[in-house]
């Protein structure tokens, strides 16, 4: 017979407070079982440092001038307002493997310390491609030599139309949900381009970081993938 104590997989059966299958708690410490990511982390540890220590995610983030500074490979990626914090979660590690810089305009539908940004498996250094902007003109006014090309249904264009420049913006709106689309920032005078995704009509959207990947890895095919691998 096989001795419960020495046999782990028994013993977790055996105990209810361990078990995944009886005890809810112990089964979302089970969800979090990967990488380094440990689900006891606090609010305010959303990233962790080269060493894998926790830190404060607005410590990571480059400021509006440091942004406007950088040489970059890619255009420049911006969510106006965006309401789904996984799909903010998936456009920061996006942003980290092409090179890219991502703006977050605020309002947010989230606090970037969401959970669910946790679980994209964001480190600093994917942080470190982030800026937030209290509002829209503070990023018009902190890149005002770059290119905004809004991405819209409403748009003609298709967005291979474009030769893209490493200091474009490439902008998209919030999800689709029950605030109207603010069509005063997709459509301003800022913006100096309006293009669209093909699709077929019969379907309404396809999700908003599937949409800007597109969009990133023409503009990077365009400007031959520079550094990139």
């Amino acid at each position: 017979m096989t001795n419960d104590v020495t046999n782990p997989e028994a013993h977790s059966e055996a105990n209810p407070e361990t078990n995944p299958e009886t005890n809810p708690e112990a089964q979302v410490e089970k969800m979090f079982e990967y990488g380094y990511r440990k689900s006891n982390y606090g609010p305010d540890e959303l990233v962790t440092d080269a060493h894998g220590n926790p830190i404060s995610v607005v410590d990571a983030m480059l400021s509006a001038e440091e942004a406007a500074k950088a040489e970059t490979s890619t255009p420049h990626l911006c969510y106006y307002s965006p309401r789904i914090p996984g799909n903010t979660g998936s456009a920061i590690r996006l942003c980290a493997v092409t090179g890219t810089i991502l703006h977050l305009v605020e309002p947010l539908g989230f606090n970037l310390r969401d959970t669910k940004l946790r679980r994209a498996g964001l480190d600093y250094h994917d942080m470190a491609h982030v800026v937030l902007h209290p509002n829209f003109e503070n990023l018009v006014e902190s890149m005002p030599d770059s290119r905004i090309i809004a991405f819209t249904a409403h748009a003609t264009k298709l967005y291979t139309e474009v030769e893209y420049r490493p200091t474009d913006i490439l902008l998209f709106g919030p999800e689709p949900g029950n605030i109207p689309d603010p069509m005063d920032i997709m459509a301003g005078p800022h913006v100096a381009e309006q293009v669209r995704l093909p699709m077929r009509p019969s379907l309404r959207s396809l999700n908003l970081t599937n949409c800007a990947s597109i969009a990133i890895y023409e503009a990077w095919r365009q400007l031959q993938f520079q550094g990139g691998k």
